[in-house]
């Protein structure tokens, strides 16, 4: 291209040149005129050349440069991709941090990693109860200024933040606090290693493997209140469980934490999973009848294990694949310990330990107990026997003056059945009723209706009344008849409105008879040593929970 131009521009020279001149008059003018163009010819023609020989060199300089810049550019290309590829390994591993999923739903907050190895639980439990006494006017217990003799009340009855959760896929933990009552307690506080379903390790504060009704969970409860076999059963204990899950043969459960949580509707009860065969087995502290233990004061320890089995899962027999059956069982050594008191379903005082009575010796307990679920329906029995040694070390026997001692052997049972008016599915290990339909009145739902019955009876040992003392000055030194009954018996009607899954409304009416617990006063104000019967208790309770 440099020479066509180079050449283009010679001739271009070439023709330029004032022609005319050579029509000069004389030969020599001619010869002048023509040597003057040929050397003005030769000056344009060797610039010419000039710019030739420079564009040439210019086009070779052209030509050899590309190879050191292209490779150049290409290490800045490679430079350029591997940048990209390390930011973009920075923003994948920001991400994996990031949760897979955050949800807020029917099993609250709920936050899962994006390996899935992590889980977190964010709940509540809120009940809001009251309780309207009939026909208590001569009630032996009376607090109430009006001349009632039950205070009718709206109380607190649970009041639980819980925190649960799954880390490292095979360690599940649970915090749960009570601020009901007006009091704070710890109720919940374990870890779970279960890496092997059929031996899992659980330590900490949690439920005691032994009362059917009372491993239930509390938002899943037919009755505002648990029946008499629980009272002799411990509600929490301290210590390390081993437990573990069976399935039938043939029939093999997931068991990844999110398949877990899924099943058996989010929550983490180590008790409550419906296989085919389950047990439980553990060293505690060791809590009384009716005890939430949160520290010892001396050295013995309680053996507590329990065996559940679901014989019809899976056969296809389907009336009875809803059969559960089990027994539990508790043995240790009470030094020392302090008893509890027993209620009524009003929650009233009915049995009370002189204050100087302890546990002082061998403890056992025996709990037959099972559950049968068909559809809609639900029945659910317990037996519960409980032996302790009980003695008085501040009233001396005077024969031997030696402690007071006994064996004291209570026991008691609990019927209570239930059905789903909606139709469906009755439940007991979850955490309650899902409506078909929540609440809608507009579109025509109005959620879930449960009604429930029940008969209870708790019974206690004659000999824990004894009399050390004479007929007309009485010395209890175990429990005084006066203010304990020896047996109680409860029959109770109740509805609950599931408006969703979260939300119920419960309205129990229970009746409870009792045998001795009251004493006569004298004009003085004195108690005599005359032992009556407390006056039935008749009472009216509602709730309002809200659950997740």
């Amino acid at each position: 291209m440099y020479k066509k131009k180079a050449l283009t521009l010679a001739v271009t020279t070439l023709t330029s040149l004032n022609v005319t001149n050579l029509n000069a008059k004389t030969h020599q003018d001619r010869v002048d005129a023509l040597e003057a163009r040929v050397h003005e010819l030769e000056a344009k023609l060797e610039k010419a050349l000039d710019a030739l020989d420079a564009a040439t060199s210019k086009q070779a300089a052209a030509t050899a440069a590309p190879a050191p810049d292209i490779k150049k550019i290409d290490q800045k290309v490679k430079l350029i991709e591997r940048k990209l590829e390390v930011e973009k390994e920075t923003a994948d591993a920001k991400w994996a941090k990031l949760p897979k999923n955050v949800e807020l739903g029917t099993q609250g907050l709920k936050v899962v990693s994006n390996d899935e190895n992590f889980i977190l639980y964010l709940r509540a439990l809120i009940q809001a109860d009251g309780s309207f006494y009939m026909g208590d006017d001569q009630a032996s217990d009376s607090t109430n200024s009006n001349g009632d003799g039950y205070v009718d009340r709206f109380y607190m009855r649970r009041v639980r933040p819980i925190i649960e959760g799954t880390v490292w896929k095979w360690f599940d933990y649970r915090i749960m606090p009570d601020f009901g009552m007006g009091t704070t307690r710890l109720f919940d506080a374990y870890l779970d290693f279960r890496y092997f379903r059929e031996a899992s390790l659980a330590g900490g504060k949690f439920k005691a493997p032994v009362s059917l009704e009372r491993l239930q969970s509390a938002t899943a409860l037919p009755f505002i209140e648990r029946a008499f076999p629980t009272q002799l059963a411990p509600n929490r204990e301290i210590g390390f469980m081993l437990h573990g899950e069976f399935d039938k043969p043939g029939y093999e459960t997931h068991f990844s934490p999110l398949e877990r949580n899924k099943t058996h509707g989010g929550n983490f009860p180590m008790f409550q999973y419906p296989d085919f065969f389950s047990y439980q087995v553990g060293v505690f502290d060791g809590s009384r009848n009716n005890g939430n233990i949160d520290s010892d004061t001396n050295d013995s320890k309680v053996v507590e294990g329990r065996i559940f089995s679901h014989p019809f899962l899976n056969t296809g027999i389907q009336p009875l694949e809803g059969l559960g059956i089990g027994i539990a069982g508790t043995w240790g050594q009470q030094n020392d310990d302090q008893l509890s008191n027993y209620q009524s379903p009003g929650l009233n005082n009915i049995f009370v330990y002189n204050s100087a009575a302890r546990g002082d010796g061998t403890q056992y307990r025996v709990y037959p107990q099972g559950y049968w679920i068909w559809g809609p329906f639900q029945l659910v029995g317990e037996y519960a026997f409980s032996s302790q040694v009980v003695a008085n070390q501040t009233v001396k026997n005077f024969i031997t003056n030696n402690d007071h001692e006994l064996t004291q052997s209570d026991q008691a049972w609990n019927v209570t059945a239930s059905y789903v008016l909606t139709g469906e599915e009755n439940t007991f290990l979850n955490q309650g009723l899902r409506p078909r339909h929540p609440f809608d009145p507009l579109s025509g739902n109005w959620g879930a209706f449960q009604v429930a019955a029940r008969w209870s009876h708790i019974d206690f040992d004659n000999d824990i009344f004894k009399n050390v003392g004479t007929d007309s000055k009485p010395i209890y030194p175990f429990a005084d008849p006066r203010r304990s009954v020896s047996d109680a018996t409860t029959w109770a009607l109740g509805i609950n409105w599931w408006l969703n899954p979260n939300f119920k409304l419960m309205a129990d009416y229970s009746q409870t008879n009792f045998n001795d617990g009251a004493g006569i006063y004298n004009q003085s104000g004195a108690l005599t040593p005359v032992i009556a019967s407390r006056e039935t208790e008749k009472v009216w309770q509602t709730r309002i929970q809200l659950g997740f």
